[in-house]
């Protein structure tokens, strides 16, 4: 009787061809991504100073004026998308929808607009996307979430950016006005409370834009039918042009479907860390489109929140023991 061994296979080893390719589609991914997330975080930070050129000084728009070019286009552009949701829409509790709506859409952008009517983009760069971190940190701590040692030191950077520009404001220093760093504030808790509705709706990027355009337009049609909108229609065709390319195509489809990309190919907390980059170009954005030089206290709170920025969304990892998994 004859024993036959079977012997294992002979392991195909991948063609260095192959590695090479590999490596250079993970170059091309991240370049990608960093490039999307670079374009996003750009569009962002600009956009507030976008937005102060409209409403500020010679500007002849109204907060309510930025918020209809803000949702008109989107809400236009992503009709199918929102049809195709309705479904997925219908099954999300109203409360999470309510939260996209107020931390997204019309009342976000109105207190926005508002806060940049006496605040510098500078200053605006630093006390909104710049304290977001620190908006969502105090929700989620209220939820029974705790924070590593890279966080909580990227949350003090950014407490220190808020103490820095809203201190004088708060002692009465001359020519410092505390309404529209309250208002940038509050529209950051927003932000804060739009961040937590979209972690819990299940809803794709492109069809949270769809919802919350659609839902601002809406909000905002019986203000115009009333005639309290009459400012957009006076206003000169350039400056309509300009603001809602800006706000509609830019801030409103380009930066949300670029941050999408930057995900997908970086990961969350990669991409949002360029997030502290926003501050930046809307300090850059306001020396170039008002000529608004930012003093000492301000780029020190441009500085340390964007320092913060990075700090916290690099610092993020898995959950520490009791983090709430709501």
């Amino acid at each position: 009787m004859s024993i036959s061994i079977a012997l294992p296979a002979p392991v195909r080893l991948a063609a260095p061809e192959r590695l090479i390719a590999l490596a250079r589609r993970r170059r091309r991914g991240l370049a990608i991504g960093i490039g999307a997330a670079l374009a996003a975080a750009a569009i962002w930070g600009a956009a507030l100073a976008m937005t102060r050129l409209g409403v500020s000084g010679s500007g002849t728009l109204a907060p309510l004026d930025i918020a209809a070019l803000r949702f008109l286009g989107p809400t236009l552009a992503l009709l199918p998308v929102l049809l195709r949701a309705l479904p997925k829409l219908r099954r999300i509790d109203p409360l999470l929808l309510l939260g996209l709506f107020v931390g997204g859409g019309t009342p976000f952008v109105l207190v926005v607009s508002s806060g940049l009517q006496t605040a510098g983009a500078a200053e605006a760069g630093a006390l909104l996307p710049g304290t977001v971190p620190l908006s969502v940190a105090v929700l989620s701590a209220l939820l029974g979430e705790r924070f590593g040692r890279a966080r909580l030191v990227g949350l003090g950077l950014i407490a220190l950016a808020v103490a820095v520009l809203v201190g004088p404001a708060i002692i009465g220093a001359a020519g410092v006005s505390w309404l529209g760093y309250a208002l940038l504030l509050a529209a950051s808790a927003l932000c804060a409370i739009y961040i937590h509705a979209l972690r819990r709706a299940g809803l794709g990027p492109l069809e949270v834009v769809a919802f919350v355009s659609t839902a601002s337009a809406v909000s905002l049609a019986p203000v115009y039918l009333a005639g309290l909108g009459e400012g957009l229609f006076a206003a000169p065709w350039q400056a309509i042009v300009v603001h809602g390319l800006y706000q509609s195509v830019a801030s409103g489809l380009i930066a949300p479907a670029a941050f999408a990309i930057a995900v997908a190919r970086l990961g969350g907390p990669q991409a949002a860390a360029f997030g502290s980059l926003s501050p930046a170009a809307a300090t850059l954005t306001g020396v170039v489109l008002l000529g608004e030089v930012p003093d000492a206290a301000a780029l020190v709170a441009v500085v340390a929140s964007g320092l913060g920025v990075a700090l916290v969304n690099l610092g993020v990892g898995r959950p520490q023991p009791g983090a709430s998994q709501r």
